[in-house]
């Protein structure tokens, strides 16, 4: 894919994973256990795919920042497994805090890091 075609899925992939964040916030707020679990699984998938487009998009741009970014994304794919993990195995309201964090965390990668990407990557592509 070209650079461009890289920026426009990781736009589409933030909407997407913005769509299940706020599902997964109510779901939490209910402790509808089944259903944040079901949430989490789909942000996991999302944030997989997301993130693997990122790193082509960075390769493909030569983005100098691209380290610390993939050590962003490898952090929050681990974090979130195990939350994934911990929901099968334990009751959700032992484990919201963890999830709000990561709800947290994964918006402020989003309204940053990725933002900065973009912005090179935009820059790049013209």
């Amino acid at each position: 894919m070209r650079p461009t075609e890289l920026i426009d899925a990781a736009f589409h992939d933030h909407a997407e994973m913005h769509a299940v964040l706020e599902r997964l916030r109510a779901a939490v707020g209910s402790t509808d256990r089944e259903l944040a679990h079901s949430l989490l699984g789909q942000l996991l998938m999302i944030e997989a795919r997301h993130y693997a487009t990122e790193e082509a998009l960075m390769r493909a741009v030569a983005y100098a920042d691209a380290d610390e970014h993939r050590r962003e994304h490898a952090a929050m794919l681990d974090t979130l497994t195990r939350i994934v993990e911990t929901v099968a195995l334990e009751n959700l309201a032992s484990i919201s805090p963890q999830i709000v964090a990561h709800l947290e965390s994964a918006l402020a990668h989003m309204m940053d890091t990725d933002h900065r990407l973009n912005r090179f990557a935009s820059a790049s592509a013209r």
